[in-house]
């Protein structure tokens, strides 16, 4: 009778297959939503830190040449998004302009100003400005960057809402 018991047991039964068939599915969905958040905290990271770049390298260049540049805040009308055009004033670039378009995410706007000053000689920016970079799909992640007035640029991965 023990044989008998044995042999009639050989596979799993079909509700065994499909409870470990919906632990799987829901262990890959949770890792799904997992790596999209990292996806886009990278996305978010890497965009401040371009612009942070881009920002510091402007910086450098007017001290440089003891230019000037205005930084003029450039809002899209219908997402309210920001871009940003630099004028120069004095030095090799004297009247010439430059922009900076977002990437893969938006940047928006953390002060009333539209306008920002860097004077290369004194390495000052009035008023101090700061950008809050989010992501385009999850907007609860974003990072902040800030330039003191000091012309310190800076990027805080993690933007706690107020």
């Amino acid at each position: 009778m023990k044989g008998r018991a044995r042999s009639a047991r050989r596979g799993f039964s079909l509700v065994e297959l499909l409870c470990v068939l919906l632990v799987l599915c829901v262990v890959a969905g949770a890792a799904a939503v997992t790596f999209r958040g990292a996806d886009e905290c990278r996305i978010v990271r890497d965009e401040a830190e371009e612009l942070r770049a881009w920002l510091s390298s402007r910086m450098a260049q007017a001290a440089r040449e003891g230019a000037e540049f205005k930084l003029i805040i450039d809002a899209d009308k219908a997402t309210q998004e920001l871009g940003f055009t630099i004028e120069w004033y004095g030095g090799p670039r004297d009247l010439e302009t430059e922009a900076y378009e977002p990437g893969r995410a938006a940047i928006e706007r953390d002060s009333l100003a539209n306008e920002h000053t860097f004077d290369g000689e004194w390495f000052t920016l009035t008023p101090a400005a700061s950008f809050i970079i989010r992501s385009r799909r999850e907007r609860d992640i974003a990072a902040l960057v800030t330039v003191s007035g000091v012309g310190y640029v800076d990027v805080k991965e993690t933007l706690k809402e107020q």
